[in-house]
């Protein structure tokens, strides 16, 4: 082995030395511009993207913001309407003196031009008497001599339209405002032939309103009701004409670049878009036109009938909808799309302010999007960046030439110097690069040499050894912290799976009275949504009052560990319905930190199971009693009856006696039919169930009692639609019912009003609806109105209602009663599907 002393070794050295820093500054150089083309790219894009987003969301806002002030000024002109005599020159004059400039096409496919030009603002204006009779009316701008009554929905320009109703029921001054009416515009009625919406100048236009009602009071006194129909084209103009990527506006824009800005309303509905297709509008028979969605079917797709709803787009784009729901909050902001033809946006989204009609329950009248195609969107951005790298490489270019040289002659002259040093140096980073692998425990370093290579070769040896016994150590301290470790997994997943699981829900507290944990089932009984984060005391109990009253109380009065535990029945009203919890509280202590355990429990079902029973005892109690004492009665009874009917006769030519005689006969004939309907209330009659339509029972019902209606004057209102789904039922008994029922109302009605009677079929069940706007129920007799022998009325058995109760119950039904004094009672019965629950009804019965 050729021996080279030390010095040859540190000469050599130095020359490496000398070698390796142009190698990393070589290295390092590259990498550290690399590093900042790319942070330099990605701000530079950042930044651009930012301010090319603001800008567009700012656009986005301003344009809703300007809608929301233009619905606005919509409204003053409707109050300031209201304030004129209602004249036909009144109405002509304010026609004309409010119009908006509009902007479009026409012409032909082939030569289109450009017209702006004023129109009026509304295409309808009218004034409408109390009772729904429109007594004026402008229609585009001239008067019309067809004038309607707007109490029956079908004489409307657009079917079931209510706008009298509603307004009519505003103050002074209040305004509704409707959803967008107009007829559909199907692709093929829209295209006539061309390629695209942008082609198709000569095909149909759509056309539609958006009303505003109020109340017309002259002196207090209500004379009717002013409507304005704002013209759908004014809506168009907000979003027709925005280019997305410059500040140009465009008659119309190319929806097949994406480039392109629409408006929706509250429930997700297209009220402006380049595709008039996917506006919503109503058939020719009047019926919505339904949303495209994922089940549309093929045929219906192809015809081209498919309006846009953005709730029901997720298919599409799941941005669609996020965009929706969060307008209906009136939030703004950016999302990515992809909308039907397949271009990638950016889409800015803002709401519209609005909080009139039926808009008041969000506030928001819609919202407004501007959408633009990605690669235009980001194209400010994409050139900065390109320019940036271009010039990156030109100086990193210059700069591998110089290094790349001077690395080549260092090496060149250190070569020969250097071989000598380098082997033992191997062998170390060898040896090294095995242990940092972990190939190897142990690893020996065989350097034959006594300079200071030698010694430092020795040195790693020992390092090596020590470093194995350590990492031997180490390994079995895991392996013992590994069992341990699924030892304590196993034991909180059993103590995780059993709190999780048990029907009670359990909250903790700390000494602070702060939530600590609280298990499903008591989110679930306190109805508020799961989260990862523990929700906070007023967070768990903010729509549960009265449980919260019971717990601060508890907390207040000082409860601590010596006090013990305490426990409480919570009755509680929600939606109509009673509650019943039972809250209990423990003090609980655990590795020496306090606070307390709550348990709450729903116990409305067995409350409601023990009411129930008690009811049917009590039913078949006096049910039994009533029978007996109607047959002991009724023998008695007809034989006074012959009695006095014989002495009558007898007393010819006395007419006072007679009369006195002819009182007890209507005294004891009415206590025959208390007896009756005693007998009838405690027989048990098995209900000769069979399919049949609630319609008919309905409809045989009203007709008996149209003739009493009309002599009181009493206002009928039948909504029963003729394809409601058979039930099982006893069309004799469920007809007594319906009589009954509405036989109440009539009499709670006795200088006239109006009748409801309405029908419609939910998931399983057919809901029956029979409304007056009689005299009312007080709220403290509502529980009792089913009672045997308890009336409202002065007079009667008071079995009316409880009768009914029975018969609704053996068809396996349910009935409830809704009351306010003055103002009327509602009276609702659902009946289950003839399909739905069949053998339920039969056992029932």
């Amino acid at each position: 082995m050729l021996r080279v002393n030390l010095h040859t070794k540190v000469l050599g050295a130095l020359l490496l030395l000398s070698l390796v820093p142009l190698i990393l500054l070589l290295f390092s150089s590259h990498h550290s511009l690399r590093l900042v083309e790319d942070l330099l790219r990605q701000r530079t894009t950042e930044t651009l993207d930012t301010q090319s987003t603001k800008a567009l969301e700012k656009r986005t806002q301003m344009v809703a913001e300007q809608v929301s002030a233009f619905l606005q000024q919509v409204e003053g002109n409707l109050l300031d309407l209201a304030l004129l005599n209602p004249t036909q020159d009144n109405y002509l004059r304010f026609n004309n003196n409010h119009q908006r400039e509009i902007w479009y096409r026409s012409g032909t496919n082939e030569n289109p031009i450009e017209i702006r030009e004023a129109v009026p603002l509304y295409s309808e204006l009218a004034f409408v008497d109390t009772k729904g009779r429109e007594q004026l009316r402008i229609v585009a701008g001239k008067p019309c001599n067809y004038l309607r009554n707007l109490t029956d929905p079908y004489q409307t320009t657009y079917p079931y339209e209510d706008y009298f109703y509603q307004a009519s029921r505003l103050a002074s001054g209040e305004v509704w405002a409707t959803r967008l009416h107009g007829w559909y515009v199907a692709r093929d009625e829209q295209l006539q032939g061309a390629a695209t919406p942008l082609d198709a100048v000569e095909g149909h236009q759509y056309t539609g309103v958006v009303r505003f009602a109020t109340p017309v009071y002259v002196d207090g006194e209500w004379q009717g009701v002013a409507v304005l129909s704002l013209d759908h084209r004014h809506l168009m103009t907000f979003t027709q004409h925005i280019s997305p990527i410059d500040d140009e506006d465009t008659v119309f824009p190319s929806y097949e670049s994406g480039n392109y800005a629409f408006m929706f309303d509250d429930e997700g509905w297209m009220l402006t878009h380049p595709k008039f297709w996917n506006i919503r509008g109503f058939d020719n028979s009047g019926e919505l036109v339904p949303p495209y969605t994922v089940d549309t079917p093929q045929e219906v797709i192809d015809a081209g009938r498919i309006p846009f709803n953005l709730l029901t787009s997720g298919f599409i784009h799941p941005n669609y909808p996020e965009a929706a729901r969060l307008v209906r909050k009136g939030e703004s902001g950016v999302l990515s799309t992809v909308n039907v033809g397949g271009s990638h946006k950016i889409m800015a989204y803002a709401p519209i302010s609005y909080p009139r009609g039926v808009y008041q329950q969000l506030g928001v009248f819609g919202g407004i999007t501007i959408g633009a195609e990605i690669d235009l969107f980001h194209l400010p951005a994409t050139s900065t960046a390109l320019l940036i790298q271009n010039e990156i490489n030109n100086y990193l270019t210059q700069s591998w030439f110089v290094i790349s040289a001077t690395v080549i002659f260092v090496a060149f002259v250190a070569y020969l110097l250097s071989s000598s040093m380098v082997r033992p140096i191997q062998q170390l980073t060898e040896g090294t690069r095995k242990m940092i692998g972990g190939r190897q425990q142990r690893v020996k370093v065989d350097v034959k040499s006594n300079d200071e290579v030698g010694v430092l070769a020795d040195s790693f040896n020992h390092m090596v050894d020590d470093l194995s016994s350590r990492r031997e150590r180490l390994l079995r301290t895991m392996q013992a912290l590994r069992r341990s470790r699924k030892e304590i997994i196993s034991e909180r997943n059993f103590k995780n799976t059993v709190f999780e699981n048990i029907e009670t829900g359990v909250i903790t507290f700390n000494s602070e009275r702060r939530v600590t944990s609280a298990n499903g089932p008591a989110c679930r009984i306190l109805d508020m949504p799961r989260h990862a984060k523990t929700p906070t005391k007023t967070e768990l109990f903010s729509g549960w009052p009265e449980l919260t009253e019971v717990l601060d109380d508890w907390f207040s009065n000082g409860m601590s560990r010596k006090s013990g535990s305490c426990r409480l029945y919570v009755p509680m009203d929600r939606k109509g319905r009673k509650l019943t919890y039972r809250m209990a509280l423990f003090p609980l202590s655990f590795r020496k930190q306090e606070g307390w355990l709550l348990t709450i429990e729903d116990l409305t079902e067995r409350v409601s199971m023990r009411l129930q029973m008690a009811r049917m005892d009590r039913l078949a109690s006096l049910g039994r009693m009533s029978a007996g004492i109607a047959h002991e009665v009724r023998n008695p009874l007809t034989g006074v009856s012959l009695l006095l009917d014989e002495l009558h006769d007898r007393l010819l030519g006395q007419q006072a006696d007679q009369t006195l005689i002819r009182k007890a006969l209507g005294e004891i004939e009415r206590l025959e039919t208390l007896v009756t309907e005693m007998l009838r209330f405690s027989s048990v009659k098995t209900p000769k169930l069979s399919s049949g339509s609630v319609a008919a029972v309905l409809h045989d019902s009203v007709f008996l009692i149209r003739k009493q209606c009309q002599q009181q004057q009493i206002e009928i209102i039948e909504d029963i639609p003729a394809d409601l789904a058979d039930v099982m039922l006893d069309t004799d008994r469920l007809k007594q019912v319906v009589l009954n029922l509405v036989n109440n109302a009539l009499d709670s009605m006795p200088q006239g009003g109006t009748l409801d009677i309405r029908a419609e079929q939910l998931k399983s069940d057919i809901l029956i609806s029979i409304a007056d706007t009689g005299e009312g129920i007080s709220s403290d007799q509502l529980p009792l109105v089913f009672e045997p022998f308890y009336t409202t009325k002065g007079q009667g058995t008071g079995l009316g209602l409880s009768i009914c109760y029975n018969i609704i119950s053996e068809h396996g039904g349910d009935i409830q009663i809704d009351s306010v004094v003055q103002q009327g009672t509602t009276i609702r019965i659902t009946l289950p599907l003839a399909t739905a629950n069949v053998s339920t009804i039969y056992e029932t019965a």
